[in-house]
């Protein structure tokens, strides 16, 4: 208390929790179509949601790749990997920079990480408005099902440090049937 009364009387004011995306409890908005680079559906634009359907679902939006984004792509992985031996689950990310060079970095990442679980993907923002996607959001992962969220963590720039990614790792394995 003493310290965040310190901060506000030097001007400086701890940063306000960030909100993005569909939060906890809401039904999660609906279909939209992204450009799948790997997978079953790659090279066309195919629903995610729609694929999905009512099964458990780790979804991340972001707006450009990132180191941290790559650790939780190879996270994911994992965890779908796993999880998929005893059910199924749906995992993806969307990116929202449509960039010739953003495809080929996450062609690259999938590549790399040899994802078979994780559906790497991109889509012009405009057409993901009704996800109320925060611009100040470096990344925004849903897990939800039955079509309602179950958790979300936005992150800044910089947050996505590896032990954010360990804790969200953590809530993907339990979200996953897995602990």
């Amino acid at each position: 208390m003493l310290t965040a009364l310190l901060l506000v009387a030097c001007g400086v004011a701890p940063a306000a929790e960030l909100r993005s995306g569909p939060q906890v409890g809401a039904t999660v908005p609906g279909p939209f179509e992204p450009l799948n680079l790997n997978g079953p559906d790659a090279g066309d634009d195919c629903c995610l949601y729609c694929k999905f359907g009512n099964i458990p679902v780790t979804m991340v939006f972001a707006p450009k790749p990132s180191d941290g984004l790559a650790k939780l792509v190879r996270d994911l992985e994992a965890a779908a990997a796993a999880a998929n031996k005893a059910g199924e689950v749906g995992a993806c990310v969307v990116v929202t920079d449509t960039s010739a060079a953003t495809r080929r970095a996450l062609g690259k990442l999938a590549d790399d990480a040899n994802l078979r679980h994780v559906v790497l993907a991109v889509i012009d923002p405009a057409k993901l408005k009704d996800y109320e996607l925060s611009p100040d959001a470096a990344a925004t992962v849903l897990l939800y099902s039955r079509r309602v969220v179950r958790v979300n963590h936005a992150f800044r720039t910089g947050e996505l440090t590896d032990q954010a990614v360990r804790a969200v790792a953590d809530d993907v394995k339990a979200h996953f049937g897995m602990k």
